[in-house]
């Protein structure tokens, strides 16, 4: 994920620059939402890409869906 090298270095939102922040706030934006139609491996998989956000845009999670 191109993200998750820009993203890596953000501890908390004051400290991300510009440029951070804005892929932060894109990945975050495009990051997929549940529904009850979802596969186990469906899920699986939107709960790792919520994971690594996370990890790389922690002061971004109140944008995980």
């Amino acid at each position: 994920m191109l993200c998750l090298s820009g993203c890596a270095s953000i501890k908390t939102g004051a400290t991300a620059t510009a440029t951070e922040a804005a892929l932060c706030e894109a990945w975050g934006q495009s990051l997929p939402t549940r529904s009850a139609r979802d596969t186990q491996q469906t899920l699986d998989e939107i709960g790792k890409a919520y994971a690594d956000f996370a990890a790389a845009c922690p002061a971004f999670e109140q944008l995980i869906p």
